[in-house]
């Protein structure tokens, strides 16, 4: 997800049916320049060179956003007799319509993984282990981060909070639990619910849930975390 102003100007955007690595390519309806979904940069026409920047959010189901987030708004997309069209493609092993372009074993080719991008440092986390362990502290390019696994998907979050570097652990409760301050924490939106920290609330990390193969086309020398 990315804010879509550039420069001050707002753009409005569509697919363009381009694949770049077997990643979708957007467009933008003003100038027309081509926009990588995976990257939030333009790679080609006037705006070449312009990143978007990216907005966090989480992939979940209804339920457990609603449970965090009881008023949201939704927008409505479902009508009578819908069905998904990549049912086919998500059980087969094709490794996207252009066939994969580089090898990498350390995961099968779909499955999935959460990738971030923090200071030009790519790494991926398989979400299969990390929904297992549902709770991973790390370290990458410096930044201390936290990836909270659920049964639906996982987030991102610094583990800073006030300049001061948390350790997490799982809580008997479904929520997580620091070993500094024994503040519990809800893993969807990564706010301190009782405690010492309650009503703080950890700086999320844009992150995107990719098939492996999709995330190391784009990311070759991409570090990964497998449990």
């Amino acid at each position: 997800m990315y804010a879509r102003a550039v420069n001050g100007r707002v753009l409005t955007f569509g697919v363009s049916g381009k694949l770049v690595r077997n990643s979708l390519i957007m467009y933008d309806r003003e100038t027309h320049s081509l926009w990588s979904h995976l990257t939030g940069s333009a790679i080609d026409g006037p705006l070449k060179g312009a990143k978007l920047q990216a907005i966090t959010a989480t992939q979940t189901s209804w339920s457990s956003w609603r449970r965090a987030y009881p008023g949201t708004k939704v927008l409505p997309h479902d009508y009578p007799g819908q069905r998904d069209h990549y049912l086919r493609y998500f059980a087969n092993e094709d490794a996207g319509i252009l066939g994969r372009k580089r090898d990498d074993h350390r995961l099968d080719a779909k499955d999935k993984v959460v990738g971030v991008w923090v200071l030009d440092h790519p790494k991926a986390y398989a979400l299969t282990a990390v929904r297992r362990a549902k709770t991973v502290n790390d370290t990458v390019a410096e930044v201390p981060l936290v990836v909270f696994g659920t049964a639906d998907a996982a987030s991102v979050f610094r583990r800073d909070p006030g300049s001061r570097t948390l350790e997490f652990k799982n809580s008997a409760s479904g929520t997580m639990e620091d070993l500094e301050t024994g503040s519990t924490w809800d893993p969807l939106s990564g706010r301190a619910l009782t405690g010492p920290l309650a009503g703080t609330t950890l700086t999320a990390i844009p992150s995107t849930t990719s098939f492996w193969f999709g995330w190391f086309d784009f990311f070759p020398g991409t570090a990964l975390w497998r449990g």
